[in-house]
């Protein structure tokens, strides 16, 4: 692993870590209660279509056609008399049902006279079944049914209901502790009398209390109008078989409220705001036969889905940056994001109807603070990264290579890297002249005027300027962003390179000749005219050559340079000497770079030479321009055939070659120098040597030239 790679990676576990912890203080100060319990209600409405309610529990309701009921046919308004439950209890008992559970207070006596109440406790005596309920006001003032009711029933159970402190009913309580008695609640009395005991391992939270599963709504449990119960009743003692029959009651949990608009007990469940008392009293006994109570995740688990979260969030970031290219950096980001965030969202839904309630905002409260720091922490990192990175390159570089860069910071490397590429060497022809002409101030300003122009036309091609050398320029194109097309980026640049010189030149000819231009400085405009004065003018070597070369900083750690070095480096050093050695139009290139250009480029064939300190013999070329640029158009046929006649060894044949290419192109200065060397040595059978002075020396066994200067 790289290490800046290994950075971002520790980068984004530190992160995580301190997401993680920020998010855990917060749920344990209970921060996140309030929403976490209003997403428990949206999945408790969400699921309870996957839970089916028991059929053998069964709601008896006084209902408001009950009420209605009871006055047409016995003249009974509310309350009625309790010799009506008396008849429920008698018809339920003889069908052998398992349990009946009042959910109402009968905690004073019936205004219908004793015998009423006495008519209720015999019942409730006889059946052996029946369960009456206490209730605890919130004045703590414990309110049981009349002593003839409580004493008669066979179990009472509490009616108190555990709100959270939204008055939301989200669990139910096993048994509470009155007057240092032990009361079960409604919900689990039935199971209290006829069991006896509990006897299944249920998920009670630290309270004791368990967190109670709802249908959405009671109506989905069995409904029995009572007075359709009545009805029933009495055709059974009439010996008449009705709509109800007490076998119909048969192994049944009977519960026994009010259900008619305005009279029954209303609570909020995570189902639904308004919802009738009973129905968490049949939920709770529901819940405990189906073993259907939702079931908290251990806090441990809890953690470390938080935990998992948190480093989703984090590194999605550092999976991001270690991808190269900013769409590819963008698009990793946001589909992590994307699948952790989905993640987080649709795994704590999807368990609860499983019944397990997995926590969901501060997970998801630790995914976006954990994103959102790395984020931050990203942002200030790479922005302080690509400063130095415009900083270190834009003097040299392109926009768009600058870009490249900023955007993908692992295109290069720092210490070097190995890259195919070409490299540019230029320098001014007898630049030195200048210097004795010129002060040092008129030197610089004209210098600055010079390099301005060609580094600009290096970078224009996404090439980099890695360095001046008094009036030379040391250029690369295809480093520290590769390219594909780096020799044909290189040789276009010096052929702008020459064009500019010319408009330079008649440039300071033409301001050497008026008043000095608004805003020119002084040492310039005296060096134009120095330049005229003296018939100076700016001629520019340009040696090119491609590649494998290494690319990279290099230095020590206080001073470090992005420069390129290798062997193909010191050819195109070269070869921009060479320029000089065959009189040149100012630009030669290397059989590797040549091999590189298409059709485009017109190109035309030197000699085979071996240059110092280089023994294999190349191929040198001598690049004339482009071929859609019709200034530039050259026919290189006759050339090729010149140079193809000397280099067969026809030395009389090729003389007279160039010499038609000379009286044809008069400025042709590489001709001349062919014809001189075939006028002095070729044609007279001698061949340069070391002590000719030429600065070649040909070698007639391999026919190479060795060049002898650098």
């Amino acid at each position: 692993m790289k290490k800046s790679t290994a950075k971002i990676w520790t980068r984004g576990i530190i992160v995580a870590c301190c997401g993680f912890i920020l998010t855990v203080a917060l749920y344990f100060c209970n921060v996140f209660t309030f929403l976490e319990n209003k997403t428990y209600d949206s999945r408790m409405v969400g699921s309870s279509k996957y839970v089916r309610p028991d059929q053998n529990i069964i709601f008896i309701a006084i209902t408001q056609d009950s009420l209605d009921w009871a006055v047409e046919n016995y003249g009974w308004s509310w309350p009625w008399p309790r010799k009506a439950y008396a008849q429920i209890i008698n018809f339920i008992s003889a069908g052998n049902g398992k349990s009946i559970a009042f959910d109402l207070m009968f905690d004073e006596p019936s205004i219908y006279g004793p015998e009423d109440d006495r008519e209720f406790a015999r019942a409730e005596k006889d059946s052996g079944k029946v369960i009456q309920s206490v209730f605890v006001n919130d004045d703590g003032k414990v309110i049981f049914p009349i002593p003839e009711l409580k004493e008669n029933a066979a179990l009472i159970g509490n009616i108190n209901s555990n709100m959270d402190n939204d008055d939301i009913i989200r669990r139910g309580r096993f048994e509470f502790q009155i007057d240092e008695k032990l009361y079960p609640s409604l919900g689990f009395a039935p199971i209290y009398l006829t069991e006896g005991k509990i006897t299944k391992d249920l998920p009670f939270l630290e309270n004791g209390t368990l967190l109670l599963r709802y249908q959405n709504s009671v109506d989905n449990y069995t409904i029995w109008p009572a007075h359709e119960i009545l009805e029933g009743y009495r055709d059974w003692k009439n010996g008449v078989e009705g709509y109800f029959t007490p076998d119909m009651c048969e192994g049944a949990y009977f519960y026994l409220g009010v259900y008619a608009s305005g009279l029954f007990d209303i609570c909020s469940t995570p189902v639904n705001q308004v919802y009738a008392g009973v129905g968490v009293h049949i939920t709770t006994l529901d819940n405990y036969l189906h073993n259907s109570f939702i079931h908290k995740v251990p806090v441990f688990l809890n953690m470390l889905w938080i935990l998992f979260l948190c480093f989703a969030g984090s590194l999605c970031i550092s999976f991001g940056e270690t991808r190269h290219g900013q769409k590819r950096i963008i698009v990793s980001i946001v589909i992590w994001f994307a699948a952790a965030f989905c993640l987080g969202l649709w795994l704590p839904y999807y368990i609860f109807r499983f019944g397990i309630w997995l926590l969901f905002v501060a997970p998801l409260f630790g995914f976006g603070i954990s994103f959102v720091i790395s984020l931050i922490v990203s942002f200030m990192t790479e922005g302080k990264q690509k400063r130095f990175l415009k900083s270190a390159f834009s003097q040299c570089l392109s926009k768009d290579v600058v870009n490249q860069i900023v955007n993908n910071p692992d295109s290069f490397k720092l210490g070097g890297d190995n890259f195919h590429m070409s490299a540019i060497f230029t320098d001014i022809q007898k630049f030195s002249s200048f210097s004795e002409l010129l002060t040092a101030g008129e030197l610089g300003q004209l210098l600055n005027f010079y390099l301005t122009r060609m580094s600009e036309i290096i970078i224009e091609e996404h090439g980099t300027v890695d360095k001046y050398e008094g009036d030379a320029i040391v250029a690369m194109v295809g480093a520290p962003i590769q390219m594909e097309d780096h020799a044909a980026r290189a040789c276009r640049a010096a052929i702008k390179m020459k064009k500019t010189e010319v408009q330079l030149n008649e440039y300071i000819l033409q301001t050497a000749a008026e008043e000095k231009p608004a805003g020119m400085s002084e040492e310039l405009y005296s060096a134009f005219k120095i330049m005229k004065d003296n018939n100076k003018t700016l001629f520019t070597r340009i040696g090119i050559n491609s590649g494998e070369m290494i690319a990279g900083y290099f230095g020590s750690e206080n001073k470090k340079n992005y420069t390129m070095m290798g062997n193909n480096v010191n050819l195109a050093s070269r070869l921009e000497g060479v320029n000089k050695q065959y009189s040149t139009g100012g630009i030669l290139i290397s059989e590797a770079t040549r091999n590189l250009l298409d059709d485009s480029f017109v190109v035309r064939s030197l000699d085979r030479v071996r240059v110092v300190n280089v023994n294999t013999p190349i191929r040198l070329y001598e690049l004339i321009g482009l071929k859609d640029d019709k200034a530039e158009t050259y026919d290189c046929t006759e050339w090729e055939s010149a140079l193809s006649v000397f280099e067969n060894g026809n030395y009389d044949k090729a003389l007279a070659a160039f010499k038609v290419i000379s009286e044809k192109q008069p400025e042709d200065k590489v001709a001349l120098y062919y014809i001189n060397l075939l006028e002095k040595y070729f044609t007279k059978g001698s061949y340069p040597t070391e002590q000719d002075g030429e600065g070649v020396a040909f070698n007639p066994e391999d026919k190479v030239f060795k060049l002898l200067q650098k």
